[in-house]
């Protein structure tokens, strides 16, 4: 289930899709892992450096995709 909520929010795209992607980067499952890292991983850091929570997502992910991938 969360991975069929995480391509609804995927294709809506935006920082909804950033907030899903963050956060099941610490997911224990290994695919749902894999999905949510490289969608963080596509993010433009300048898209979201006016955004105040967009630019806490991606440092959250930068710091997940490091520990855990």
């Amino acid at each position: 289930m969360r991975v069929a909520a995480f391509r609804l929010l995927e294709q809506q795209g935006g920082i909804a899709r950033l907030r899903a992607a963050v956060g099941l980067l610490g997911d224990p499952d290994v695919k749902p892992r894999a999905r949510a890292a490289r969608s963080a991983r596509g993010w433009y850091p300048a898209a979201v450096r006016e955004d105040e929570e967009g630019s806490e997502l991606l440092a959250r992910a930068r710091w997940l995709l490091a520990s855990h991938c």
